[in-house]
């Protein structure tokens, strides 16, 4: 079945190849890594990406999936599991022993088979938001499973739709909808990743199959200003930060296509979704199941080896749907009140004219926060405080040309204390 696409299509185009290019690919780069050693996975384009993830596992090694590519995250996967061995098909910002996608040997030594992705030994990590990146193992077994019943949730099973994201495939949201979902299913893989909000439009107009664009909040956000129909637009899949109903409702208007959100960690891979433009409550997928109170929530699936307790507080209803109260580390308390960072963001974001915006604590256990914006800080504060309390309004307002987000939107807590710390020492 036609599955993936060809490694270099013209702009625009989805050109698909099928499953036995993938696997010849994947065995022409099988033949160039060495015995025991961890395999990095730099590829940005999907075919090469997926085409390694094959490769690793038919060569039994772990296939290390970085938080970024900055130089801090690549030394230190590289120092921590070494020895280690790169597979790019970019120029990489630190030396490594590498192999170049774009440029294999044409014979490869043996065949891939499709039992070989049975012994994946993928590591994928957490974003850094909160600390340091964690690792979190993963093998075939627990991603075919979590597809499989996500799939069935969303009935795209047998849709015959290509799936275009602007999320990397290194990003567990990336990894689970654009390469493990194709995989399990008749979706195809696409490895075109068009960022600027017009040039997604155009490539899905042009493509030769019905697109599932996959994408975050911030991304889906820039796509209103694209003008013109979307034509060929299947459905959208958001994720990797809460979306705001209004601009779901707005989406849809625009793109008259239902737009999907997803919920989940890296730690427990996606396993809840909604349509925010109707649905406040958030649905499990078949084979998931909540335990606990708001304070402790526990989660049990069928693709997990154990109940994992979440880091958010959840409100879980008779009928097993669930609404999201906030992070557990993410709750404030200032003069007496309560807030959570989560909140005081969606509304810095929702005002018109502010282009991205986030809260942060201050050392003198105030909040404060930062923002892309034209407005006058005076105008932005007048808008919040007709939402918030006076004690939550921020003190300081910074105004930057931009805030430290990874390639899915979320903001790296190093990165943020970095920009802080230059912000408070100009003021």
């Amino acid at each position: 079945m036609d599955h993936a696409l060809a490694p270099h299509p013209p702009s625009c185009v989805l050109a698909q190849v099928s499953r036995a290019r993938l696997h010849e690919y994947a065995a022409r780069i099988a033949g160039t890594l060495p015995a025991d050693t961890g395999v990095l996975n730099l590829c940005e384009d999907r075919f090469h990406f997926t085409a390694t993830l094959l490769a690793t596992a038919a060569r039994r090694l772990p296939c290390l999936l970085p938080p970024n590519r900055t130089s801090t995250a690549l030394e230190r996967l590289a120092a921590d599991y070494d020895p280690v061995v790169a597979v790019c098909d970019r120029p990489t910002s630190v030396s490594l022993p590498a192999v170049d996608a774009t440029d294999l040997p044409e014979s490869p030594p043996a065949k891939i088979t499709e039992s070989s992705i049975g012994f994946l030994n993928l590591i994928a990590f957490t974003s850094g938001s909160t600390g340091n990146p964690q690792p979190w193992p993963k093998d075939w077994q627990m991603l075919r499973e979590g597809a499989r019943r996500a799939l069935q949730a969303l009935d795209l099973t047998e849709r015959r739709w290509a799936v275009m994201a602007t999320t990397p495939a290194q990003h567990l949201f990336g990894l689970e909808t654009s390469v493990i979902w194709p995989l399990c299913s008749e979706l195809a893989l696409t490895d075109h990743r068009p960022f600027y909000p017009e040039d997604i439009r155009r490539a899905i107009a042009a493509a030769s199959l019905p697109v599932l664009l996959v994408s975050t909040p911030l991304h889906l956000k820039a796509c209103l200003a694209s003008s013109g129909k979307w034509p060929n637009l299947a459905a959208i899949i958001s994720s990797t930060a809460p979306l705001d109903p209004a601009l779901a409702r707005e989406l849809e208007s625009v793109t008259e296509r239902p737009l999907w959100e997803l919920y989940g960690s890296t730690e427990t891979q996606s396993f809840a979704w909604r349509r925010p433009a109707r649905d406040v409550l958030w649905r499990l997928y078949p084979g998931a199941e909540l335990q606990g109170d708001s304070d402790e929530t526990r989660l049990t699936a069928s693709w997990l080896p154990s109940p994992w307790v979440l880091g958010d507080n959840l409100e879980v209803h008779p009928d097993g749907r669930f609404r999201v109260l906030g992070r557990r580390g993410d709750l404030i308390k200032i003069g007496g009140k309560r807030a959570s960072l989560a909140e005081l963001n969606w509304h810095l974001n929702r005002i018109s004219g502010v282009e991205d915006g986030c809260f942060f604590v201050t050392e003198q256990d105030r909040v404060g926060a930062i923002v892309v914006s034209r407005l006058p800080k005076i105008e932005i504060l007048a808008t919040l405080r007709r939402q918030l309390d006076e004690v939550f309004l921020p003190r300081p307002l910074y105004t930057v040309d931009r805030i430290p987000r990874n390639a899915t939107g979320k903001i790296v807590k190093a990165e943020l204390d970095n920009l802080l710390g230059r912000l408070r020492s100009q003021a």
